[in-house]
């Protein structure tokens, strides 16, 4: 979930992330991505950084902080340039604040972090590698570095007073009522704490008496919520006969409609039958967050529809002519039968 791109992706930790550049010769790739950090006030604490040059030329590369918050519910950091209030970006020093890179070739570089007696709760950094002859420039609506490439840290330093606690603060599906699937559905949680957190769990789906027809993941990737902010996750159930799916090139890219939403197709898997999605479910959401005591349950309930109607039309169709034909066939065969008996007579 991530990409040659703005930096957007900082709650996924499984993937390289390149940042967008005018020049599409400096390509950066770091790892990990992002990075959690927890420690005591007065004490110091070191990562590994890991950046590769994905170029074909030598690079030589500096290395400069940045801090970030939540942007909107959409998981994507907002970056923001330091200012003198910023000091928690001084505790911050790097084995090598700049280096050079042939190409391929991977760099580790050690980041400590001195933290003062002072400091409370949670702090965001953004690490930002570039050029050393650049400065970083942040693009419209301050989500991406242009000339580099970044890694986020989530430090949080542990004192009396954290309080970790995360809501439901809307539980929907995307479509109440659907002919096929897939059925996506839409879950907002807000970090009413002053630390970070990243709740996980299940979307259990019902019908009747019939349980977890399907079970299905949310953060799986267990990306974090900001304090005093919102996210959205979203997770598809895709598990039926037939199924929507986004129609794509010969080269594997989607093809979107006029709106600039993917166009989709309906599958036929004749494998699946047994899978065909009729009539009312029930989805239970269950997540899990720690609250520095114990695992804490939010849970939310919705339910929703799967008709698919064209074919219970056709269905329908068939029977009626089914019908008639063997209402016709009934009432020749009556007629013949009465006016034998008519003639007999």
């Amino acid at each position: 979930m991530f990409w040659g791109i703005p930096l957007v992706l900082f709650f996924l930790p499984t993937s390289p992330l390149s940042a967008q550049t005018p020049d599409p010769s400096l390509r950066l790739i770091t790892s990990p991505l992002p990075i959690s950090l927890t420690t005591e006030p007065g004490k110091t604490i070191t990562t590994e950084l890991k950046v590769k040059n994905g170029g074909t030329q030598e690079e030589s590369l500096s290395i400069d902080l940045m801090k970030f918050r939540a942007y909107e519910d959409s998981g994507k950091p907002e970056l923001l340039e330091r200012t003198p209030e910023d000091t928690f970006l001084t505790w911050v020093t790097f084995s090598e604040p700049t280096f050079t890179l042939a190409p391929d070739e991977w760099k580790t570089i050690t980041a400590t972090f001195t933290i003062p007696e002072e400091a409370a709760l949670s702090y965001y950094y953004t690490i930002v590698f570039s050029r050393t002859q650049d400065t970083q420039v942040l693009a419209p609506k301050q989500t991406a570095v242009i000339g580099g490439t970044a890694i986020l840290v989530l430090l949080e330093v542990s004192v009396p007073g954290a309080i970790r606690e995360v809501n439901v603060t809307h539980f929907s599906v995307e479509k109440r009522f659907s002919e096929f699937l897939p059925t996506t559905f839409r879950i907002t949680l807000e970090n009413t704490g002053n630390v970070h957190s990243a709740p996980r769990g299940n979307i259990f789906i019902d019908q009747g008496e019939t349980k977890d027809i399907a079970i299905l993941e949310v953060n799986s990737e267990k990306g974090n919520i900001l304090p005093a902010s919102t996210r959205l996750f979203t997770t598809e159930w895709t598990d039926g006969f037939p199924i929507y799916r986004n129609q794509q090139t010969k080269e594997g890219t989607t093809i979107l409609d006029e709106n600039n939403q993917p166009q989709r197709e309906l599958h036929w898997d004749w494998n699946n039958t047994s899978k065909l999605r009729f009539g009312k479910y029930q989805a239970t959401l269950l997540l899990i967050y720690d609250d520095g005591l114990r695992d804490v349950p939010i849970t939310g309930t919705l339910t929703f529809w799967v008709v698919p109607w064209r074919m219970v039309l056709g269905v329908v169709f068939v029977l009626v002519f089914f019908l008639i034909g063997i209402r016709s066939t009934i009432r020749d065969m009556w007629y013949k039968i009465f006016k034998k008996s008519h003639t007999t007579v």
